[in-house]
């Protein structure tokens, strides 16, 4: 019974699937998905946009904001690390190498 219902199957199967390959391999559906794909990108941007719009109406941080601070703390972050390692590499140095701070100038206070 099984094999019976298998060959029906093959039948029935082995021409569609010829065909529908050469038809997925054509030019013209390779243009049709290509339009598919244009009108999905844009049909989702459209949607980001309006649900940013609604959500910036109410006062409500959208993706892009979030994607933005997100970016802007890891820069400080990079930047914080930088100063702190220029900061270990100065006083690693010897003394005598270390750059000798600005004298300050000891004005007296005028007796008032």
């Amino acid at each position: 019974m099984a094999s019976l219902w298998r060959q029906a199957f093959d039948a029935i199967e082995r021409p569609l699937a010829a065909a529908s390959e050469s038809w997925v391999q054509s030019e013209t559906f390779m243009d049709l998905a290509a339009v598919a794909v244009r009108a999905q990108r844009r049909l989702a941007a459209d949607g980001q946009r309006m649900t940013e719009q609604w959500l910036h109406a109410w006062g409500m941080p959208a993706r892009g904001d979030l994607f933005r601070l997100m970016n802007q703390v890891a820069s400080l972050e990079r930047h914080v690390r930088e100063l702190e390692r220029e900061l270990r590499l100065r006083d690693d140095r010897p003394p005598a190498s270390r750059p000798r701070p600005a004298a300050r100038s000891q004005r007296k206070k005028p007796d008032a």
